[in-house]
């Protein structure tokens, strides 16, 4: 829906066209300030309709969400680069924590043996 152009010759008119008729008045003895702003006439064409809310769900927290993409991701056999980026964009995390290095696993930690010279 296009706007209509109307030539306006002065601020007075154009107030009155879209209901800006406020005031702003100092009181006889100066000692208030006296405001005066009606709710603003819009015409329709100007207007546009509210968005769909989403629909709302009986917990606080937005777990909803969450779990039907973590089901998503793992219903399907897929490959193990696409779970891990799913996870990662999922949990905002790096991919060592889903799949850290193989050799990690097997790693073996150094054992200090009791030494009799000290």
């Amino acid at each position: 829906m296009g706007q209509q152009c109307v030539s306006v010759s002065s601020v007075r008119e154009l107030k009155k066209m879209f209901g800006n008729e406020e005031s702003v008045i100092l009181t006889q003895d100066g000692s208030t300030i006296v405001c005066w702003h009606p709710q603003p006439i819009i015409p329709y064409q100007c207007t546009m309709p509210l968005p769909d809310a989403p629909p709302e769900s009986d917990t606080i927290l937005k777990v909803q969400d969450k779990e039907d993409k973590m089901k998503q991701l793992f219903n399907k056999k897929q490959h193990p680069f696409f779970i891990n980026k799913a996870l990662r964009e999922l949990t905002y995390t790096t991919k060592h924590i889903w799949f850290p290095k193989p050799d990690k696993r097997y790693f073996k930690k150094g054992v200090r043996k009791s030494r009799e010279y000290l």
